[in-house]
C-alpha cells in the first residue's frame, strides 16, 4: 500500500474512532440565545461561554433560565459593554459558576473597584486582542463596536444617597466577539452596535461561519442596517437576528429584517429564544 494513503487510512480511521467514543468531540457546537442579547455557546469540548447575562428579570428569557441555577456549568462569560441590560446577573452568576468574566479594561477594572468582580477570575483585554481562558482550543476575539458604555450604580445598589451623587460610572468602550471553537467554527457576536464599515475587517480577518446581530433599532442598528452589515460587510454563512423585542422602544422584528435582506446567500435562521442550534 502506497504510504501516504496508509497514513490517509490510519487517519480517517482513528478520527472516526475519536468520534464514535467521544460524545462530546461528536455533538458539535451548540448555540442557543436566552432573550435579548445573552447568549450561551457549548463547545466541541463542552466548555461553556455566556454573553451578556440578563436573565431574571428579562421579559423574553423561557421561565426555566430565570432561575440562574438552569444554565448549568458556563467557564467563560463575555460581557459586551457595561449598560444594564447586559450585566444586570454578572455579578451573580459570576460568583454562583465562578466562570471566568472577560470584558474591555476599563470595565473590568471599575468592576473590580465597586466590587462587582473578582479581580482572581476577571481579565481585562482591548479590541484587536485575543484571549483563550479555557485553553488554546477556543480563542475569544474583541473586535469593535459602535455604541456607548457605562456601569449603572444604581441598578446594583452603589448610588450614593446624598443629592446630585453619580449614576454611572465608565465602563469603557462597547465591543463585539469573535469566538473561535475548536472545531474552527467561528461565532460573531454583534454586541450593541449601529453599522460601521470596519465590519468589513471582521469579515477579511475571521470569516465567521455564525453571525449574531442586533436589529432593534432606537438604541442600535435596526433590520435595516443589520442586513446591509450582513450581505455587505460581515458576510457570515449564516445569521441569526438578536436584541428586539424585548422593550416597548426595541419593537423591530425578525420579519423585517429577513425583508431587507432580500436574495442573500446568507442563511437566515430562525432562533427563538431558549431554542438550540446545533452545528
Amino acid at each position: 500500500m502506497n504510504v501516504r494513503i496508509a497514513r490517509w487510512v490510519i487517519v480517517t480511521v482513528f478520527g472516526s474512532f475519536l468520534l464514535y467514543t467521544n460524545p462530546a468531540l461528536a455533538a458539535g457546537v451548540e448555540v442557543q440565545w436566552l432573550g435579548h442579547a445573552t447568549v450561551k455557546i457549548t463547545s466541541v469540548k463542552g466548555k461553556v461561554i455566556l454573553i451578556d447575562p440578563f436573565l431574571k428579570n428579562n421579559p423574553k428569557t423561557p421561565a426555566k433560565f430565570r432561575d440562574l441555577k438552569a444554565l448549568g456549568k458556563v467557564d467563560v462569560i463575555l460581557v459586551t459593554h457595561g449598560h444594564g441590560d447586559h450585566i444586570y446577573d454578572l455579578e451573580e452568576l459570576a460568583k454562583l459558576t465562578g466562570a471566568t468574566v472577560v470584558a474591555n479594561y476599563e470595565f473590568i477594572l471599575n468592576a473590580i473597584t465597586l466590587g462587582l468582580l473578582n479581580g482572581d477570575k476577571s481579565i481585562g483585554m482591548n479590541k484587536g486582542g485575543t484571549v483563550s481562558p479555557v485553553g488554546r482550543g477556543v480563542k475569544i476575539h474583541m473586535v469593535p463596536a459602535e455604541h456607548s458604555s457605562s456601569i449603572d450604580l444604581k441598578a446594583f445598589g452603589l448610588m450614593d444617597k446624598e443629592p446630585g451623587s453619580r449614576r454611572t460610572v465608565e465602563g469603557g468602550p462597547a465591543v463585539g466577539y469573535v469566538i473561535e471553537l475548536e472545531n474552527g467554527f467561528k461565532v460573531y457576536h454583534s454586541g450593541d452596535t449601529d453599522v460601521f464599515l470596519g465590519m468589513s475587517l471582521i469579515h477579511e480577518f475571521f470569516k465567521p461561519d455564525l453571525a449574531l446581530v442586533c436589529i432593534s433599532g432606537h438604541f442600535t442598528m435596526g433590520p435595516e442596517g443589520a442586513a446591509y452589515a450582513v450581505n455587505k460587510l460581515i458576510k457570515p454563512k449564516m445569521v441569526a437576528p438578536i436584541h428586539y423585542g424585548t422593550f416597548p422602544v426595541i419593537n423591530r422584528t425578525p420579519a423585517e429584517f429577513k425583508a431587507a435582506l432580500g436574495n442573500t446567500p446568507v442563511k437566515l435562521l430562525d432562533l427563538p429564544p431558549g431554542k438550540t442550534l446545533r452545528f
